[in-house]
């Protein structure tokens, strides 16, 4: 059995699309365009889901269940979460596809903003190695006691008796399956790095990368970034990578990816369930 990669579609955060991206190209005002009007954003929460012969793996939880109590009011004031449902959230959208928390090896983290890791919780009980960037761990449990930054200590607590794996740079997870090191968002944002037959290589890039329109180059940036610095070098990496590998980009909150071919780029739709309930990538 070759590697097979899955996309699920979670639910919808509507936001101000300078959000996501900022300052727009299409939206800032300069010499040549002196008016212009606000977007909103249909904001996809993403996870991805690697069947590999050593192993089922999950990239990223999504929003939990209690995100209403548990986000701060400044938080859902910028945010819409009216869309998000039970039935859109990772339990239920892995019962659709057949699955449970024991169905799966590892649950690779890009990060812990809670967008991203609300449905850790879901494998407390489960055998499931949580792999986290060690620099994102160290910082989130010293830094934050409730909540902040888009971080909501509920979504890890439990790793404090069920200790996570924690990565340092660029490693494996299994062959031809690597998380990459890309911080920049938060101190310890990872991507994930995989090869398939037929599609290729596969650039998973968490929030390093919010939306195809942050690509560039040059990259754009968002107001939601903890080292801008660290953030620039990191989509240069992906860029990087991906040119030198052919690489369908996905980006960390979108539906449209980049495909690298020859040195081009073009931009492509992602496909989802349940959207497109039985697409896999081979």
């Amino acid at each position: 059995m070759g590697v097979k990669l899955r996309g699920v579609n979670l639910g919808y955060m509507i936001m101000d699309m300078e959000l996501m991206v900022a300052p727009h190209p299409n939206y800032i005002l300069h010499s040549q365009r002196k008016e212009a009007s606000k977007q909103l954003y249909q904001c996809p929460s993403l996870a991805y889901i690697i069947e590999h012969p050593d192993g089922r793996v999950l990239v990223d939880t999504g929003l939990s269940t209690n995100f209403a109590a548990e986000w701060q009011a400044d938080w859902q004031f910028l945010i819409d979460l009216s869309e998000i449902t039970p039935e859109k959230l990772l339990e239920s959208r892995l019962k659709a596809l057949g699955y449970g928390p024991e169905d799966f090896n590892y649950v690779i983290q890009t990060h812990l903003h809670t967008d991203h890791a609300g449905g850790l919780r879901l494998f407390e009980h489960a055998d499931v190695d949580v792999l986290i960037h060690e620099d994102e761990y160290r910082w989130v449990t010293r830094n934050i006691d409730s909540t902040g930054d888009f971080f909501v200590r509920e979504d890890w607590n439990h790793l404090g008796t069920k200790r996570p794996t924690l990565v340092c740079g660029d490693e494996e997870v299994m062959k031809g399956v690597r998380m990459l090191s890309l911080p920049g968002h938060t101190p310890g944002t990872m991507g994930v790095l995989l090869h398939l037959n037929t599609t290729g290589w596969v650039l998973m890039t968490g929030d390093s990368l919010y939306t195809h329109e942050s690509y560039g180059p040059p990259a754009t940036g968002t107001p939601i970034v903890h080292d801008r610095e660290q953030w620039a070098t990191s989509v240069e990496k992906i860029r990087r990578m991906a040119t030198a590998r052919d690489a369908f980009v996905l980006p960390g909150h979108d539906e449209t990816g980049i495909q690298h071919k020859d040195g081009q780029t073009e931009f492509k739709e992602i496909q989802l369930a349940p959207f497109q309930p039985g697409y896999v990538y081979e």
